[in-house]
């Protein structure tokens, strides 16, 4: 079920539930005033107390509805703003190292690894040099869908952690099958091509990523992943370095 869907439903509850308290307390009151005896025609009475308050029941309990549904739209859109980026729709940063760190504890339940994956765009300053700073922002939005599009659902993250440098989680995967996704989408996006006013605008991007376990300290990584980025980067980019025992030797 959606969230907009689940947003109707409780809705429709709350709605129910102020027009039934409401009722209830009106037939209650009634009621009591019957059992006293002091009308003339208590039946009637109670007839038309119940129908005035149906009448002030049902506007009351839809316009406070309509309240708890806006309430929960408004916090869904701040909830949104505080874990995505704005321009790509991506996680960012901060949610992202959530999900990571909630990764690491179902590998501690359940066994396991991942690979944290960093990508940077090369030479992106030239985009914006050249066809401007929103062809720059087309750009990002489009490296976003492709990168997306080349992950597995649920199962893995994908985050924007700042300007044109890009974050993976790969979950569930050892150090070859990383490789394997980290060099499929290298190639995707050397070989995609945007249109934008007119212009092709194309652009490679260099990979570096580290292994994700259970017990390693997620700045650790995220700082392994970067020296391997930078690796790519300085020998020559558009290619996939692992973090490996071998690097940080290098290093």
């Amino acid at each position: 079920m959606s969230a907009y869907a689940r947003d109707i439903k409780d809705s429709l509850t709350f709605f129910v539930f102020v027009a039934t308290t409401a009722l209830c307390l009106s037939f209650t009151f009634s009621v009591f005033v019957y059992r006293l005896g002091v009308l003339e025609d208590p039946q009637r009475f109670l007839v038309a107390n119940l129908i005035v308050a149906a009448c002030v029941a049902i506007p009351t309990a839809t316009i406070a509805s309509q309240h708890e549904f806006q309430l929960k739209r408004y916090q869904r859109q701040l909830e949104s703003l505080a874990s995505t980026d704005p321009l790509t729709g991506l996680q960012n940063r901060r949610f992202f190292r959530i999900s990571a760190e909630d990764e690491m504890k179902r590998q501690r339940r359940m066994g396991g690894m991942a690979a944290l994956v960093l990508f940077d765009l090369d030479q992106f300053k030239r985009v914006n040099d050249r066809y401007g700073h929103q062809a720059g922002d087309a750009l990002l939005k489009r490296i976003a869908e492709i990168a997306y599009s080349e992950l597995r659902g649920p199962f893995d993250k994908l985050g924007r952690w700042g300007g044109e440098e890009f974050v993976v989680l790969l979950s569930s995967v050892n150090r070859d099958q990383a490789w394997l996704v980290c060099d499929r989408l290298r190639e995707r996006l050397e070989n995609t091509e945007i249109e934008f006013n007119g212009e092709k605008i194309s652009v490679t991007a260099s990979f570096g990523y580290e292994m994700l376990t259970p017990d390693a300290s997620f700045d650790r990584v995220v700082e392994s992943a970067d020296k391997a980025l930078y690796v790519s980067k300085s020998t020559g980019r558009n290619r996939v370095t692992y973090a490996g025992p071998r690097l940080a030797a290098t290093a």
